[in-house]
């Protein structure tokens, strides 16, 4: 029987979960978002690829984490399985899929369960917002994990299931890859109910 450790929230936390709110990206704040991202994300790039969102989770107008959105990879075989497309389908379709390319919690801001709290308010808005922006909304979403570095406990808290591991190979331009040698947990999640049919 498995048991589940419980993290304990003093009330100043709670008022913090209980407040953060999630936003897109105002103008002229980019700078700083990829400032933030290049110095504090383990990947230090900020770079992404095709139609992309930016969020920040702030409260009391500080900003606490920073998530980016952008083109889902190519292929990849676990996720193609997953949504049950061919090769076709997957050429036709693969707009409606996103990638979550970063996640950053801010140094400073490493609250008990503020990154799946963050993800989840996130994720009520994700699809709309891309349809407002880019005139088609989502219907699911991908995430990476550097197991090596990460649980991935913020993906599962939020509803996502990993798939199992990628070959290890990173896209390097919009449409060229490199091996890495160091594969990523994949982790994905229907959008909304019956997104794969």
């Amino acid at each position: 029987m498995k048991t589940r450790c419980k993290v304990q929230v003093s009330a100043s936390e709670q008022e913090v979960l209980d407040g953060v709110q999630v936003r897109l990206l105002r103008q002229g704040e980019q700078k700083r978002f990829d400032e933030l991202i290049t110095t504090q994300h383990y990947l230090k790039d900020a770079t992404l690829v095709g139609e992309r969102l930016c969020y920040v989770a702030e409260y009391g107008g500080q900003w606490l984490a920073l998530l980016a959105w952008s083109a889902p990879a190519y292929h990849l075989k676990d996720r193609d399985e997953w949504i049950g497309w061919t090769d076709e389908q997957r050429r036709r379709r693969l707009g409606w899929v996103a990638n979550n390319s970063r996640f950053l919690i801010l140094d400073g801001a490493h609250y008990p369960n503020l990154a799946s709290r963050v993800m989840g308010l996130c994720l009520q808005r994700l699809s709309a917002d891309w349809e407002a922006r880019w005139r088609h909304g989502l219907l699911a979403a991908e995430s990476f994990v550097d197991g090596q570095l990460f649980r991935g406990t913020s993906y599962k808290v939020s509803g996502w299931t990993q798939l199992g591991q990628t070959g290890g190979w990173g896209r390097h331009r919009q449409d060229f890859y490199v091996r890495h040698d160091r594969p990523k947990q994949l982790w994905v999640r229907e959008l909304r109910k019956g997104a794969r049919e």
